[in-house]
């Protein structure tokens, strides 16, 4: 039997053991509570809703009495108003009789915005609310010569404060829709809801003829509403938590909704009412597009997951528009007390119960919970967590015997990873495959790094002082290439091999490999110090980068082998390191290392150089340090004019190079790379190379 058939095996056996339990019981008392709770449910869901259909049509009820009563006023004020011209009481050629008796109607009305009389000359008379409470009379006179437009504005005690007189008139009464609509029907006549330019809220106007003898309509009262204080009175209306109603005309046009801010569309540069699919509600526009298909006047729908009472209920044949009352209302704001009821029911159950399920519980517990460890010990093993002791006592003795066992192996295996790169064991344990001979080729960082002169310090150490020494030398630098997600490779004397993206992929490897490079550097001046206390000479490591496809996998015998890597991009990274000693520098980067991380640290071109054995150049950068943001200190301002030395030398301008590299020469004398790129410029410019010259240096040593 396979190791993965074993473990599914006792995977089943552990769940029967422990869970089944538990569950068992559990499933006891949910077949005798469930029918109970569920039946409870519906009783009061049905009762609920039988109480939220009462709910709507009441509210259907205030909100069609609501608006009646804010439009009776426009019912019947035009029409008492034209039956008082004709009987004598107001005569419309009396300019202020109309001019105060339309501004006491406004005041006696806050929601009718406008009150006026129009005739068919032309003649104009209006009264309008201001915001600040006064009041403006605009008075249009096409019945003399010349026509006049007047504006007069009286305060609270109906004095005039203000009056501007003027020919030119931008306004005709005679081709507005109200006047033209009460000419056409020759009774009062509503006009069709329209947006209010002064404040872009909706309004409506209602008018009425005055006629005169022979039945000839001799002029026309008007009065403009406001339907904000409706809106106003929809959004005070609680319809259980999240409850809308609102009302459309015939043109499925939104007359009044909570949110009046919402109600008017710009649109060819005017404004106009929102139509019902244009409010933005999901709820509601499904709402209403079923009462268009189905023209059920009570529904229920589901939008966005909830489910949702929908209403649209007529206003009567009295009232003087074609218009509904819809009404929105989450079904949780009916039967969420049934739900809570259910909640309530439950808990009461759930508190019955609780002693036995943790008797129960407790029981299986003491009987599963040593293997459960033990199973939880596997895993970690899998994983390869290692560093935790097993810590687990049972009076079973064939329970206690599987603990020691695995206490065995965690020790065997911490001692294996240490030959090993560890998350190329992690992998091989979590997968349960074989090691096989083999390898692929794919991009990865490798880093190569050595001592400088430690054959030199090593002669003058006694054998045991010099392991000790190298050790902790190695160790340090071993934990950071791991914590920067490297893999060390081998120790080849006091050098190291490590690489980076391999056995687990790693898309950030060239900065990963990077980022450890210079903290390796930063760890090993902290040590200098430490090892110079203690008598001991310091150590000055080289570290050469370089990124590219790299050959990587198992190599040796079937009975013993070795994860590693090898190949041009290998032996690249040794050169590298050796580079430094030409150049007397601390850590080299290829090309193409550089490019992956030049946005995330400062390097400076070096040279173009050939190793030994390759006939093509290619650049070499030192890696200078990190980039901060807003970072312009003295790395970033140094390898910024490096590299404009650099390219300047590259494009022949010797003497340009040279005043470069002679200014950075003044400020670091002792870098080597800016003496020899002084040096170079300075011989080029004697004596120029030829047109063949492509700034390579072929290296002649490894």
């Amino acid at each position: 039997m396979s190791r993965k058939r074993v473990s599914a095996k006792y995977s089943i056996f552990h769940h029967s053991f422990y869970i089944k339990i538990v569950f068992t019981f559990i499933g006891l008392i949910v077949l005798t509570v469930v029918p109970m709770v569920t039946y409870n449910y519906y009783k009061n869901k049905d009762i609920i809703l039988e109480l939220g259909d009462n709910l709507i049509d009441q509210t259907n009820k205030t909100v069609i009495e609501e608006t009646m009563h804010y439009f009776l006023p426009a019912s019947i004020l035009p029409e008492i108003s034209a039956r008082l011209v004709e009987t004598g009481v107001i005569s419309e050629k009396n300019r202020k009789q109309i001019e105060l008796f339309t501004m006491s109607v406004l005041r006696s009305y806050p929601h009718i915005c406008m009150f006026f009389i129009g005739d068919d000359q032309g003649n104009y008379t209006r009264a309008w609310s201001l915001p600040d409470g006064t009041m403006e009379c605009r008075i249009i006179r096409r019945d003399i010569k010349p026509a006049t437009n007047t504006f007069k504005y009286w305060n609270d005690k109906f004095e005039v404060f203000k009056t501007k007189t003027s020919t030119k008139i931008n306004y005709d009464p005679r081709i507005r829709p109200w006047f033209i609509g009460v000419k056409r029907t020759r009774t009062n006549f509503w006009t069709d809801l329209y947006i209010l330019f002064r404040n872009k809220k909706p309004g409506i106007t209602s008018a009425y003829p005055v006629f005169g003898h022979g039945g000839k309509i001799v002029g026309i009262w008007g009065m403009d509403i406001e339907l904000g204080e409706m809106s106003t009175f929809l959004r005070n209306l609680k319809i259980g938590k999240n409850g809308i109603a609102f009302i459309i005309n015939d043109k499925n046009e939104i007359v009044s909704y909570p949110d009046s801010s919402v109600i008017a569309k710009e649109e060819n540069g005017k404004l106009r009412p929102v139509r019902v699919e244009e409010l933005g509600n999901k709820a509601i526009k499904k709402a209403f597009q079923n009462y268009e298909k189905t023209g059920r006047d009570k529904s229920v729908i589901e939008s966005q997951g909830k489910r949702y009472l929908a209403s649209f209920t007529d206003f009567p044949k009295s009232f003087p528009a074609p218009w509904k009352v819809g009404l929105v209302v989450p079904e949780d704001a009916f039967i969420g007390k049934a739900k809570f009821l259910i909640r309530e029911n439950l808990f009461i159950c759930v508190g019955i119960f609780f002693i036995a399920l943790i008797l129960s519980m407790i029981i299986a517990r003491s009987i599963s919970q040593p293997i459960k460890l033990l199973s939880e010990e596997t895993k970690k093993i899998k994983d390869f967590h290692l560093d935790a002791p097993v810590e687990i006592r049972s009076y079973i003795k064939e329970i206690q015997s599987m603990s020691d066992a695995i206490s065995t192996m965690k020790t065997g295996l911490q001692s294996f990873r240490k030959y090993v790169p560890a998350e190329l064991v992690r992998q091989l344990v979590q997968t349960g495959e074989e090691s096989r001979l083999g390898g692929q080729e794919k991009e990865l960082t490798v880093l190569f790094s050595d001592i400088t002169d430690f054959t030199t310090i090593a002669e003058r150490m006694s054998p045991d002082s010099l392991m000790l020494y190298l050790s902790e030398y190695l160790d340090e630098l071993t934990k950071i290439l791991s914590e920067y997600h490297g893999t060390v490779d081998k120790y080849i004397g006091d050098a190291i091999l490590a690489f980076w993206g391999a056995p687990i992929s790693d898309e950030d490897h060239a900065f990963h490999a990077c980022q450890a490079a210079l903290v390796c550097q930063e760890k090993l001046q902290h040590l200098n110090l430490k090892w110079q206390s203690e008598g001991k000479n310091p150590l000055d490591t080289r570290i050469g980068i370089s990124t590219g496809e790299t050959v990587v996998g198992n190599v040796g015998s079937r009975e013993r082998m070795n994860y590693t890597v090898m190949g041009d991009n290998v032996n690249l990274a040794s050169r590298l390191e050796g580079v430094n000693k030409l150049y007397r520098t601390n850590i080299i980067v290829n090309s193409v290392t550089y490019k992956k991380v030049a946005d995330k640290f400062w390097f400076r071109p070096l040279d173009i150089v050939a190793v030994k054995g390759k006939k093509e150049g290619t650049t070499i950068y030192e890696l200078a340090g990190r980039r901060e943001d807003g970072e312009m200190g003295d790395t970033a301002e140094f390898c910024q004019e490096f590299t404009r030395g650099f390219n300047t030398y590259l494009s022949r301008d010797w003497e340009g190079a040279c005043r470069i590299f002679a200014d950075l020469s003044s400020k670091y004398p002792l870098d080597t790379p800016t003496e020899l790129f002084l040096y170079r410029c300075q011989q080029y410019r004697e004596n120029p190379p030829g047109e063949d010259w492509q700034g390579i240096e072929y290296l002649k040593t490894k």
